[in-house]
């Protein structure tokens, strides 16, 4: 595990609960990534990982920058912007040698394209902080400003390569807007002292000290698919020691903590000296003591890096030595703290061994002294140039805890042994994984790389994997020699996104990703050369990733070789091969069907067309592709799967079987060679396109492109009277919005260009369709949703005020996370029969949104309102979608067949048996909705005044009961 004090997340070796962010809770904070607390007022999670989608429709920005040459991108899911562009490069001339040049550069390109990569903000908002040649390629880093402030996290980099720029990553922050201020910031020392109070309650620390606040920044709030807003915020850092250092996010108007993440990667792991060789179960071996400080006969001396001292005469001398060193300062946090020491006899020519291991206390000193200069030396083979490496590390060892092991962000620390765990200092894997996490944190380049907890844990597993050979990390963990995690397990392979968990899970995709490459490069290079390529490779992946899936494309461009990644790399197909087995490519797909079949074909043709292959590499190569279908209504056809057949190297088609006056779902699997997966379409939510087979005449229709519908019959409004914010228009951008219509030019959009408020309701409206005597009606239109999963936010299609369809849920209370997602316009066909009495339909679309995550909302295109041409009202059959059909006797009296086709029912304004009266589904002050008569108000005390039986109480009686009879139901 490992912590920073810039960018900070939390892991543990062992974990029993997921490690996934959340928003504000109550209790303790166990603050993975950085976690909203109440004053943020967001209810939904933030991000734990930054997800990328590998294909988006193309915006007039892209299509500016596409206009310069062969580009690629991979975009951020949640803020929408393309957090990797790689492609044919753009010439730039000495900007390898010249700084300056590639700066100005970079300037243009940026100025050029700042709609694309920093949608809503301006050059001027972005600064330059790194400007770096190592090796071939120079990286150019600029942070992102807000009014004066930095924006957290917010970046834009720059790669060159032969004086041509490559690759762009944007982890910039869209369209920053801050809330207006209410209050005046308070004095810095009050900041300090409430948000002390605060985190001491919060995190459980007491007294832990807590550092003056820093200057504004402006915190972006980011949950998995959106942002979820911006907010002013004062930096804070909370120091709990062995307990966690965390650093918080305060309001400098109230002091109140906004957000905390903590500072500490928790880990497990040993560590050992005369010496452990993995952990104590093993066979000791005798190892150097590197750059101790030792006192050669009362003065001092350091030891080379083999151990030797050296004196000016024949005779044998004392020797002190202790557990600190040039690098390496070992702290005991054991009771009474006492540093382990000895005193030995040095002959000329001669060894000494220092045997700790009778005491536990000193044995895990002298181990975590040794193995962190092993993980040191290990690191200077990585990268001689490494900031940090001459400086001395502290390890804290014996802390009165157990199954653990941190870094956070300055030292190591190690937890004592306990029944269940062995004293993680003397466990070398995990020594070497906890170092593993301050070399990630030391090589990310400012303003181009980000860090990302979950990569950073794989990526500390492989660093102690290459140092021991041995892809099982942790041996020796709970006293057995079975591994914590493995890299490279038998049988199976972490995949993207299928295994993503807590962190040190995801983390494995990472870690058995560069497991998998390194075999295969010595392999083919030799073990030498092999090995010298991955830890270039691994190096290059955590200088500029910023997360799992961004570190295939940093990986190909430091494999590189002219500065254009449009006509490969020298290992791309190795490379692309690995990370394809893991889950981890560019590829995606196309469904070509018709929505709409009235032929009376049994059997259509489905096309899948995949696209962004790696077309030079076999490691994308597909296997096959699978359609499956299912009916809509149970019983019209049989579901069923059959293979596709291939007519061209990445299309193939099948043959969709049908079934009459009903849509078929179906979906395709696209398998590769590997056994990854990707299905189409893509939303877990709603994972099957839809396609109706049947005559119909349309009764309504609209495509929007002849001029606004609220002007034209649609109505639209929200809850609580405020402006509805449904509009007619061109979409054009947006996380999850269309950025064009499905046909034409405009499209009827819940927010355009934007998300749904939130605690918010409203509605959009068609006029009436008079539908006639049909009975099987349906709705059918072209839909863009995105929206929370209902547990939340419900987006619903009604008629007459009755849900005829509802966006999904997990079912799993508050921790539901179904969110429905569109990527791409999609046939919707809904029965909407059934649902209103009589011969016209009210059919409106609404959202509902809690206080939490917001999406896009509803966009509409092309909407028809059609009906079956073989279900009629009024036939004397009775079709699949009518409840009755006497024919001539069908008729809207009393106990009959309504002439739409439907039984009697309380609502439809006939008084049927066993009904008092009927005014409607809603019913009024004087007929309920289930159809009972409402009784008679009170009328007071005024009979008991008054004598005369034909004074006011009478008559308003009998005025009420004339009301009542008029409402009963007729006695014939």
């Amino acid at each position: 595990m490992r912590s920073r004090a810039a960018a900070v997340l939390v892991g543990s070796l062992v974990v029993t609960t997921s490690a996934r962010a959340a928003g504000p809770r109550t209790g303790p904070v166990q603050a993975d990534t950085l976690t909203a607390l109440p004053a943020a007022n967001v209810t939904r999670p933030l991000r734990a990982q930054r997800d990328l989608k590998w294909s988006q429709r193309a915006s007039a920005a892209w299509q500016k920058l596409a206009a310069t040459g062969a580009w690629r991108a991979a975009w951020d899911r949640a803020t929408g912007v393309p957090s990797r562009i790689w492609g044919s490069g753009l010439a730039a001339p000495g900007a390898i040698a010249h700084p300056a040049v590639a700066e100005r550069f970079a300037r243009a390109v940026l100025a050029d394209h700042i709609a694309l990569l920093a949608p809503g903000a301006s050059p001027a908002d972005f600064a330059l902080v790194s400007n770096s040649l190592d090796g071939d390629i120079r990286s150019i880093g600029f942070v992102q400003t807000h009014a004066g402030r930095v924006v957290v996290g917010g970046q834009i980099s720059f790669r060159f390569k032969r004086d041509r720029l490559f690759v762009i990553g944007s982890e910039a922050l869209p369209d920053v807007a801050l809330p207006p201020p209410t209050r005046a910031r308070l004095a810095p020392d009050a900041i300090r002292d409430r948000s002390a109070m605060a985190l001491r309650g919060a995190l459980g620390l007491g007294d832990a000290p807590v550092t003056p606040p820093g200057d504004e920044v402006v915190l972006p709030l980011v949950g998995d698919d959106a942002v979820l807003g911006y907010r002013v915020a004062v930096p804070v850092t909370i120091d709990g020691g062995a307990r966690g250092r965390y650093l918080a996010y305060s309001d400098p108007a109230t002091g109140e903590v906004l957000a905390v993440q903590q500072m500490n990667l928790f880990a497990s792991g040993t560590v050992l000296y005369h010496a452990v060789d993995r952990n104590p179960m093993r066979p000791r071996v005798d190892r150097p003591a590197e750059r101790a400080h030792v006192a050669l006969d009362g003065v001092m001396q350091t030891t080379s890096t083999a151990g030797l001292v050296s004196w000016t005469d024949t005779d044998p001398h004392s020797v002190t030595t202790a557990v600190v060193g040039d690098l390496v300062s070992v702290v005991n946090k054991a009771t009474g703290g006492a540093v382990a020491s000895t005193q030995l006899s040095l002959a000329p020519g001669g060894q000494i061994v220092w045997d700790a291991s009778g005491v536990v206390e000193d044995d895990a000193q002298v181990q975590a002294y040794l193995d962190v200069n092993t993980a040191k030396d290990f690191a200077r083979q990585l990268d001689p140039t490494m900031a940090t490496l001459d400086m001395q590390m502290a390890a804290n060892v014996n802390i009165a805890q157990e199954c653990n092991a941190f870094f956070d962000g300055k030292t190591l620390n190690f937890f004592h042994a306990s029944d269940r765990c062995q004293n993680t200092a003397l466990i070398q894997d995990v020594v070497f994984h906890e170092f593993g996490h301050s070399v990630h944190a030391a090589e990310i380049i400012n303003g181009v790389g980000a860090f990302d907890g979950a990569m950073s844990e794989g990526a500390a597993d492989f660093f102690a994997a290459q140092i021991t050979g041995d892809p099982a990390m942790g041996r020796g963990f709970f006293y057995t020699d079975a591994p914590l995690r493995d890299l490279d397990p038998p049988s199976s392979e972490a995949r993207w996104p299928q295994d993503i968990g807590e962190i040190h899970k995801t983390g494995l995709i990472f870690g058995g990703t560069f497991w998998d490459l390194r075999k295969a490069l010595i392999a083919q290079l030799g073990e030498a050369a092999g090995i010298a390529l991955t830890q270039k490779l691994y190096i290059g992946a955590l200088r500029r990733s910023v997360s799992i899936p961004t570190s295939l494309i940093e990986v190909l461009a430091t494999d590189d070789d002219d500065g254009d990644l449009s006509n490969g790399t020298p290992h791309e197909c190795m490379i692309r091969n690995v990370y394809g087995r893991h889950g981890l490519r560019t590829a995606s797909g196309t469904i070509v069907a018709p929505d709409r079949i009235a032929d009376g074909s049994a059997a259509t043709t489905v096309r899948i067309e995949i696209s962004d292959l790696a077309t030079r590499c076999a490691g994308d190569e597909l296997d096959h592709v699978d359609l499956s279908w299912k009916p809509s209504d149970p019983g019209a056809l049989a579901a069923g799967t059959m293979p596709a057949m291939q007519t061209a190297p990445t299309e193939f088609h099948a043959e969709l079987p049908l079934a009459a006056d009903t849509a078929v779902l179906y979906q395709a699997h696209v398998v590769f060679k590997d056994g990854s997966l990707l299905t189409l379409p893509d939303n877990l939510a709603d994972p099957f396109y839809q396609l109706y087979d049947g005559q119909t005449i349309a009764l309504y229709c609209v495509n929007f492109e002849g001029g606004d519908p609220l002007t034209a019959g649609w109505t639209t409004g929200a809850s609580d009277g405020s402006a509805s914010p449904w509009a007619w228009g061109i979409p054009t951008a947006g996380a999850t919005d269309p950025h064009v219509a499905f046909s034409g030019q405009r499209a009827l959009v819940q927010v355009l260009n934007g998300d749904y408020a939130r605690k918010s309701s409203s509605f959009v409206k068609m006029p009436p369709v008079d539908i006639g005597h049909w009975s099987d009606v349906h709705l059918q239109y072209r839909r863009w949703l995105a929206v929370e999963d209902s547990h939340f936010d419900q987006a619903r299609i009604t008629v007459g005020g009755k849900p005829a369809w509802t966006n999904a849920t997990q079912n799993m209370g508050d921790s539901s996370a179904l969110q429905h997602i569109d990527r791409e316009w999609r046939f919707h066909d809904v029965l909407v029969s059934g649902f209103q009495a009589g011969h016209s339909l009210d059919i409106a679309w609404d959202l509902t949104s809690d206080e939490g995550l917001q999406f896009g909302g509803w966009a509409l295109d092309d909407v028809c309102v059609v009906a079956n041409l073989n279900s009629v009202c009024g036939d004397g059959v009775v079709a699949v979608h009518e409840e009755c059909d006497d024919g001539p006797g069908n008729g809207d009296r009393p106990n009959a067949c309504r002439t739409f086709c439907q039984n009697p029912s309380c609502g439809d304004h006939i008084v049927d048996d066993g009904e008092d009266c009927d005014d409607g589904p809603a019913g009024d002050d004087l007929c309920t909705s289930n159809c009972k008569l409402v009784g008679p108000p009170s009328l007071g005390g005024c009979c008991s005044a008054e004598r005369n039986p034909a004074g006011p109480c009478a008559l308003g009686a009998a005025v009420l009961g004339l009301v009542l009879r008029r409402r009963r139901r007729p006695l014939l």
